[in-house]
């Protein structure tokens, strides 16, 4: 005898989440069960479809659409210093002395 597919929907403000946090969040969760991700005005809507424990699955995703939310917080603010450090290892690795802001030298 085949299970009934349940359904579930949860809906991410995007004041607080973007929609690429959802939409990273839903991908890792695409083997578990259904997901699909849907604009509606200002908020992200997934929708859940499947025969597993859709109520666990939409925990988890919620807290997985926060940990992507706050990864995507972080990549934009270390986004600067992070291709200064990556430009001066390279110049560093290509023999090029590296000045430091203050004038001293690397």
């Amino acid at each position: 005898m085949k299970e009934a597919k349940k359904s579930r929907e949860l809906v991410f403000e995007t004041a607080a989440y973007s929609k690429e946090a959802v939409e990273l969040a839903a991908y890792i969760f695409s083997g578990k069960c259904e997901v699909k991700v849907m604009p509606a005005g200002k908020a992200t809507r997934v929708a859940l479809n499947g025969t597993c424990d859709l109520e666990v699955v939409a925990g988890e995703l919620a807290n997985e659409a926060l940990n992507q939310q706050c990864r995507v917080d972080l990549a934009k603010k270390n986004s600067r210093i992070a291709g200064i450090i990556v430009t001066k290892a390279l110049l560093s690795a290509c023999g090029e002395e590296v000045k430091v802001k203050n004038g001293g030298k690397k």
